[in-house]
Formats: C-alpha cells, structure tokens, sequence
C-alpha cells in the first residue's frame, strides 16, 4: 500500500464517513497548454485523445474500496460540449466512481467565472459537506486547493496530485 492510500485509510479510520473529490485535468488524465483563444475549441475536438494518468488512476480506484468513502469527480469545463466530452471519458477510465457523483462544472453554462474559478470546488465541497464528516480534494492546482483549505479548513484535507504517486 502506497504512503498516500495510508494517509487515506488514516482520515477515514478517524471519520464515520469521507468524500474524496477529484479532479480532472492535469489530475486524471493529461492535460496540454493551449493559447487562451484556442482552449475551448481545441480541447473540444481533442479531449478524448488524451491519455489517462495510469497511476493515479489506479490508487484512486485502490482508494475506493476503503468502506467509509466516497468517491466524486468535481472538474471545471469551458463548454457544453467538453463537458459531454469529459462524461465519455469517465466512463471508459473510472468506472469505480459513480455518476452520480461526478460534478462537472460549466463555465458556458454560468456555474463559474474567471474570477471565481479559484473559489468555485471549494464551495461546491462545502454545499455537500453536511453529508460528510471529512472531505478530501486532489487537484493539480495550488490555487484551488489553497483555497478549499482556506474556506473549509479543518472539514478538508487537500493534496497535490503529485502526493497520490507516493
């Protein structure tokens, strides 16, 4: 068992019931730099081209059969259609996590903006987590975990991606 699957199964042996939540890009699956102007459009037509990261992937299904957890996606979309994009991948990649609980938010369809992209997992973590005694974030972004940890502190654990390959 990996250092990060022991840190895991510690937080849910010190809790009755833990939502993991998960990101996507640059997470789970690989992520390229586009020019702002081309990100929707190219992302649109190449998303699921891109390749699964293998490793975290399988931690995290190792993850998900620890009793008390409970596994999400929470990921930020463009548009509509990478969003529907984004569903064909976590069907064919994650099976283990169920969809209804994957929460893909779209900026197209105004659940987020450029200014509160940052804020916006955190928030949707604290509008679930009544049903919860602990939450944990993985993301690839320091920004958004800073800011899940700032808003929610002691109800979260976040970690870096990286954290899951150790």
């Amino acid at each position: 068992m990996s250092k990060f699957v022991n840190k895991i199964q510690e937080i849910c042996n010190e809790n009755k019931k833990v939502a993991m939540y998960i990101d996507m890009d640059g997470t789970i699956i690989e992520y390229h730099l586009y020019k702002p102007d081309e990100i929707a459009e190219k992302m649109g037509k190449e998303y699921l081209d891109n390749e699964p990261l293998v490793n975290v992937i399988d931690v995290l299904e190792e993850i998900s059969k620890i009793d008390n957890i409970e596994m999400h996606i929470l990921s930020l979309s463009k548009t509509n259609e990478i969003t529907e994009k984004k569903k064909i991948w976590l069907k064919k990649y994650t099976p283990f996590i169920k969809e209804k609980n994957w929460i893909i938010l779209t900026k197209e369809t105004g659940d987020y903006t450029n200014e509160n992209r940052n804020e916006i997992k955190g928030k949707n973590i604290e509008l679930r987590q009544k049903d919860y005694d602990k939450s944990i974030m993985l993301d690839d972004e320091q920004a958004v975990l800073r800011a899940a940890k700032k808003m929610l502190d002691n109800k979260v654990e976040v970690f870096h991606v990286s954290s899951a390959l150790v």
